[in-house]
């Protein structure tokens, strides 16, 4: 999910926005109704393009796309009989050869959207995009939802530790659903970015703990339940990182996203937020701006390239995340 290459950076940043949340609303907001990322964006849309839309069917999400990644850990969990491929259909590095990527094409098609009820029901109750959420989860994990901790990457949204810092810090039902279960029914007084680090620590676990759907016991290896609690907390992330990204905006322009940018646009940022961290986005931002006053452009003057072509060379993945979001959106 967040990069590495600016830990520092958004480990402060982190600190210094959580310290706003309480306040996040004091930025300007003239959206009459909608969800979380609607609120925070501040305007309501006059017009909403095709991948912003809500879904009304589960087939409304239906996709096809080859993956080979997750045709690999249908091989190698067990789950397709690959007897009759060469080396079980796996390449030496764990890849799927030919023959397996042909052989898993099928339960591919089915595995990739499983979740697709799940993803629409957290979509609709959370007010997301749901072609968004499915999405970010096939860039992600390709629909895989164990964990490679080794990476401490976890769930179909690949969450790291940076992404419990920002559910928990943004979302403060969340944060205090988590707070009962490590303190036994009993709710937080504090706000999560005031706690010492040792219970921040033990909170970041729990949320990453939650959504390992590693299961030695079940079938695959994988625990499906898991995997559907996975895309609740990753709806919860995508409205936490709404309401960071318009916090960044206004602290690096001193305006509010719809003073600025179009809801598409806006979208996109949101999306480079939760992929590269605040760090990388508020940088971006002030180079596009004039980073010495707050004589910022104006708005026709920003859009999603402009703000995009000015991520610095260890935040580069932010701009292309987006384009691998809308890859898989609009092929």
């Amino acid at each position: 999910m967040a990069s590495r290459a600016w830990s520092p950076v958004i480990r402060f940043l982190l600190v210094v926005l959580g310290m706003t949340t309480a306040n996040w609303n004091a930025v300007p907001v003239k959206a009459d109704s909608g969800g979380t990322c609607q609120i925070a964006y501040g305007l309501t849309p006059t017009s909403i393009p095709d991948w912003l839309m809500h879904a009304e069917e589960n087939t409304d999400l239906t996709t096809a796309n080859r993956y080979d990644i997750l045709a690999a850990k249908l091989l190698s969990s067990g789950l397709i009989d690959s007897s009759s491929c060469p080396a079980q259909g796996l390449n030496p590095d764990g890849s799927a050869n030919g023959c397996g990527i042909e052989l898993t094409t099928d339960q591919v098609k089915v595995w990739q959207n499983r979740f697709d009820p799940t993803i629409l029901t957290y979509s609709r109750s959370n007010d997301l995009p749901p072609k968004v959420v499915k999405a970010v989860i096939a860039v992600e994990s390709q629909f895989w939802p164990a964990a490679n901790w080794i990476q401490g990457e976890i769930g179909l949204g690949q969450m790291t530790g940076y992404g419990a810092d920002l559910v928990l810090m943004w979302r403060p039902d969340y944060y205090q659903s988590i707070c009962r279960q490590a303190f036994g029914g009993k709710s937080c007084s504090t706000q999560y970015q005031f706690l010492d680090s040792a219970t921040q620590l033990l909170l970041r676990g729990l949320v990453l703990k939650e959504i390992d759907a590693t299961c030695s016991s079940c079938v695959g290896g994988v625990n499906i339940e898991k995997g559907n609690q996975a895309v609740l907390v990753l709806t919860e992330t995508l409205n936490a990182s709404c309401m960071q990204s318009t916090r960044v905006i206004y602290l690096a322009t001193g305006k509010s996203p719809a003073a600025l940018l179009s809801f598409e646009d806006y979208w996109r940022l949101v999306l480079a937020n939760y992929h590269a961290g605040a760090g990388c986005v508020y940088q971006a931002l002030q180079k596009t701006g004039n980073p010495n006053s707050r004589n910022v452009p104006e708005r026709s003057e920003w859009d999603w390239n402009s703000i995009a072509a000015n991520f610095s060379s260890r935040c580069a993945s932010g701009a292309e995340y987006i384009r691998r979001i809308e890859g898989q959106i609009k092929p």
